[in-house]
């Protein structure tokens, strides 16, 4: 940035001979250079007439500039040809210039860009060269905003151009501004204007003309400061001055963002000055005091004495560190505004950014990063010096995948549920899930690699293999086309009831092998994506089920039945012989012994598989069972009495 500028300002001073050529002027006439603000703030408007600052400065200046002098007068403005362009000054007129070749441009003058203001006055400086007497007019409303030190630029001018005082007429500078705008005038001689409205501004470009063109030399009139009107005090004691910059590190080039500035006369707590930018001037008495500058969670502190008449100029080194941290999805890539991004010493979090994103100024020390995005995630560890300024990107070499599902007639399906998995040899059935999402436009970022990506709505489900590079962007619309089946079930040859619990269970057996459904009733619809199915029918009491394999064509609606083999038996005692009064409990066991089916009351009635059991019976004291034999789709009563 220094080196362009040095670049900028030499061809500025190549072409000044050319520029100047006018009429001749004599020898020992006062020189003044006019410097104005073409920066796109200059529209705004000021009160009490709300008139646009660029309007007032324009008729004010050109009406006292067009009166009659002897003064050899040039302009040069910035920010008035390009948006966004720092290298936009001109040296519009040099000092031999006749007067309108300065008058036609201000009236023409749009202000639109930025506002390199130290430039601009460097290369005003450079068109006076040795010419004596000579003055600077600035106008203009905010301090540099091109990566400039204006301050330390006019205390150079006033070492290898002395003489040369600047009047600077500041428009509605904020207050952490107005150190960075006064300092022109202190290093140089010339006076700070401090302007809040239009009557002020044109009182202070009736007076800095007067002194800097009009008639130069000559002491002001009338006693009061024309920023406010009020009368002007006393002229202070010569005091000292101070201005205070700060430094990455000793010996590195100055900060150029805000800064907290404090200052304290020595040992004591007593705060004297306080602002906020990229430096800080103040008039003092001479004696010791202390300069606190503050950024973020750094503070660092400096001693001094001053004595009567000095004008220091001090830099206070934080001795800290720059990091400018972010996160890519690929080398070279956009941030990613998703991730998060956590700066630790250790386990302890120094920060924490949830864009991607950071720009801190630390402690020397080795820091971990880490960044997460969706399923991704990276660390990184940096070692950071007192002045390092290390940019680092954190690639996660991710993609992104869009997903959205249709049905066959290309509609889209608002109710889906997408899961991602990927290969992972220590899951049971090989894939471990690592993302899923009930958006009808789900979006995730997963690691370069290969996916399997399921969706599923209803009781139907499409699945693709997909494969996402870094940097990568993959969209993918999933078709389910849904065929719908009806299910139900014939239990000892008959349909089932509602009362018979019947419980079904939907598993797909090709491709993945995975639950599709389970439902309990008399019958089941479902909506299947094609495919191989296996259904099962139980009944939950009796421990009976069945089993169908159906194939699901696609826009072929399909029905299938499941045939609970099982006989009906009716359990009584013989006819005229009535058991006890009381609780009576029966019980129906397998060849094996083991019991399947149990159930109380006088009577009772059991659905059992074909095959052959014992039933028991107890009933206050009294026992009895029979052996008995169950044939498919046949219904027998069992009458058992007390043996």
């Amino acid at each position: 940035m220094r080196r362009d500028f040095l670049k900028f300002v030499a061809a500025v001073v190549a072409a000044v001979p050319l520029i100047a050529a006018g009429p001749a002027v004599s020898s020992d006439a006062p020189t003044a250079m006019v410097v104005l603000d073409g920066s796109g703030s200059m529209w705004a408007r000021l009160p009490p007439d709300n008139r646009a600052k660029i309007d007032i400065v324009r008729e004010k200046l050109g009406n006292l500039l067009a009166m009659p002098n002897s003064t050899r007068l040039g302009l040069v403005s910035f920010g008035h040809r390009r948006r966004g362009d720092c290298n936009d000054v001109e040296l519009i007129a040099g000092p031999d210039s006749p007067r309108q070749a300065v008058l036609d441009p201000i009236a023409k003058l749009n202000p639109r860009g930025p506002g390199p203001l130290t430039s601009a006055l460097t290369v005003a400086m450079t068109a006076i060269g040795q010419s004596r007497p000579a003055q600077i007019v600035f106008i203009g409303d905010g301090a540099d905003n091109c990566r400039q030190d204006t301050c330390a630029i006019a205390a150079g001018f006033a070492k290898t151009s002395p003489g040369v005082a600047v009047q600077v007429i500041g428009i509605g500078i904020p207050a952490h501004e107005r150190p960075r705008m006064a300092c022109i005038a202190e290093a140089t001689g010339g006076h700070y204007y401090d302007i809040v409205d239009s009557n002020g501004l044109t009182a202070a470009i009736d007076e800095a003309t007067r002194l800097a063109i009009l008639t130069p030399g000559a002491p002001i009139a009338g006693g009061t400061n024309p920023g406010d009107g009020k009368p002007m005090a006393p002229p202070p004691p010569e005091g000292a001055s101070l201005r205070a910059s700060a430094a990455l590190a000793d010996g590195g080039a100055l900060l150029t963002i805000p800064v907290r500035w404090s200052i304290y006369k020595g040992g004591e707590k007593t705060q004297l000055a306080q602002s906020e930018g990229q430096d800080i001037t103040a008039k003092l008495a001479a004696g010791s005091y202390e300069v606190v500058a503050e950024l973020g969670s750094l503070t660092a502190r400096q001693d001094l004495t001053i004595a009567d008449g000095d004008k220091q100029s001090i830099i206070v080194p934080f001795n800290a560190a720059h990091l400018i941290a972010r996160v890519t999805s690929s080398k070279g890539g956009t941030p990613s505004p998703n991730a998060v991004l956590t700066v630790s010493i250790g386990d302890k979090p120094v920060a924490i950014a949830s864009n991607g994103a950071l720009d801190l100024y630390v402690q020397p020390d080795t820091y971990t990063l880490t960044a997460v995005d969706g399923a991704a995630r990276a660390s990184q560890s940096i070692q950071l010096a007192a002045g390092d300024a290390k940019p680092l990107d954190i690639s996660l070499g991710t993609g992104r995948l869009d997903l959205s599902a249709a049905a066959a007639d290309g509609a889209s399906i608002p109710d889906v549920l997408f899961a991602v998995s990927a290969d992972d040899p220590e899951s049971p059935d090989g894939r471990r899930e690592v993302a899923r999402s009930r958006s009808p436009n789900a979006s995730f970022t997963l690691p370069e690699g290969t996916y399997y990506v399921s969706a599923r709505s209803k009781s139907g489900d499409v699945r693709k293999r997909i494969a996402v590079g870094a940097g990568q962007t993959v969209s993918e619309t999933l078709e389910l086309a849904l065929t719908p089946l009806k299910v139900s079930a014939l239990v000892a040859g008959a349909p089932a009831k509602a009362d018979q619990n019947i419980f079904y269970r939907v598993d797909r057996i090709d491709g993945d092998h995975t639950g599709i459904a389970r439902a309990m009733g008399p019958d089941l619809s479902l909506d299947l994506s094609p495919g191989r199915y296996r259904i099962t029918a139980s009944l939950v009491v009796s421990h009976i089920s069945a089993t169908k394999e159906v194939v699901i064509e696609p826009r072929k609606p399909a029905s299938a039945i499941v045939d609970i083999a099982a006989g009906e038996v009716k359990f009584a005692p013989p006819a005229g012989e009535a058991l006890p009064a009381g609780d009576v409990y029966w019980e129906v066991a397998d060849e094996s012994g083991m019991p399947t089916w149990r159930a109380t009351g006088t009577e009772a009635t059991a659905l059992l598989a074909p095959g052959r059991y014992t039933v028991r019976f107890d009933a206050r004291g009294k026992h009895g069972q029979a052996s008995f034999e169950v044939r498919a789709g046949e219904s027998q009563k069992i009458e058992i009495g007390p043996g």
